[in-house]
């Protein structure tokens, strides 16, 4: 689970990055930014609940 979190956040910032460039338009993509924020967020909670 923690492989696909780390991996999805990692997508979305590529994502962001891409439609960034192509709209060139950074605020109108901040969603997908923060999406990927949350996502990693969530991986470094899981990771250190788990190592507790």
């Amino acid at each position: 689970m923690n492989t696909i979190l780390l991996s999805l956040a990692f997508v979305t910032i590529v994502i962001g990055i891409h439609r960034s460039i192509e709209d060139k338009d950074i605020a109108g993509n901040y969603w997908i930014f923060m999406i990927a924020l949350v996502l990693f967020i969530v991986y470094r909670h899981r990771k250190k609940n788990l190592k507790s």
